[in-house]
């Protein structure tokens, strides 16, 4: 309520001005952050832009992947840190931002450059995305391969990921399920020694799954893969926009928004 007070007394100034001014309308709801360039941030609303230029080594995503704890950044109208918010004659692309010399086109009709402090938080999350609710704080290691299991994507070790174990099938009926089995069956033979296609006694069962067949076909491990998951927001403490007429656009706090990346990792 209190940006939304302040955006308004913007509008009421400049509205009181020489009636030349184009008003921006400065929505830019969406969540959704790009980025690109050693470092490019902005965010697009049909006509309209607000760009973030940053003096950090974007190599690799290695901005996005830090841990940060609200992190300043100072921004200022003229440096090597600066917000810049655009209006052009039509929609610009991704392509217009992430290039060493901008397009000739779209035209921008209005520019205000800004300044505030800028503040990074990014939380790094760890998931194997395997379809199962796990606690990321919960240490259990069901096979033991020093992988706790909400970052083990085959938790029983048996050769087949977790998510197309089904999250509760337990088709021996012990009370193990399936993606915690490493003898799915019961049989005696560990799951990982039969073959998830062959069905030897052609009862439309395949082997792992039926007890009534053990013929080995030992499966070799594929190395454990997992993401790490960093989420970052971005909120600017007074920003101040400022056009070539002198016109301003004050916030005591903006949200400019958020991103997420995904770094994949593996081992054995």
């Amino acid at each position: 309520m209190k940006q939304l007070f302040v955006f308004l007394l913007v509008i009421i100034t400049l509205s009181c001005d020489d009636g030349n001014v184009d008003i921006p309308q400065f929505d830019f709801s969406n969540d959704t952050v790009n980025d690109c360039g050693e470092l490019v941030l902005f965010k697009i609303n049909e006509n309209e832009t607000l760009i973030i230029e940053l003096n950090e080594d974007n190599t690799d995503n290695a901005f996005f992947t830090q841990v940060r704890d609200n992190d300043s950044f100072p921004l200022t109208e003229s440096g090597v840190q600066t917000i810049i918010y655009r209006t052009f004659d039509a929609q610009p692309t991704a392509g217009y931002f992430c290039q060493n010399i901008p397009p000739t086109s779209p035209n921008i009709i209005n520019e205000w450059n800004g300044s505030g402090t800028l503040k990074v938080t990014t939380i790094m999350t760890e998931d194997d995305e395997d379809t199962i609710e796990e606690d990321s704080n919960d240490s259990l290691d069901t096979d033991g391969d020093t992988f706790p299991n909400f970052k083990d994507w085959d938790d029983d070790n048996d050769g087949i990921l977790t998510k197309d174990e089904g999250a509760t099938d337990d088709t021996d009926g012990d009370g193990i399920l399936n993606y915690l089995d490493s003898d799915d069956d019961g049989d005696g033979v560990p799951t990982i020694e039969e073959s998830i296609t062959n069905d030897n006694d052609s009862d439309g069962i395949p082997d792992y799954l039926d007890p009534d067949t053990t013929q080995s076909d030992l499966r070799a491990l594929s190395d454990n893969q997992y993401q790490e998951i960093y989420d970052t927001t971005f909120i600017i403490d007074l920003l101040k926009l400022t056009n070539a007429n002198g016109n301003t656009i004050q916030f005591d706090v903006f949200d400019y928004g958020a991103t997420v990346k995904k770094v994949t990792k593996s081992g054995n």
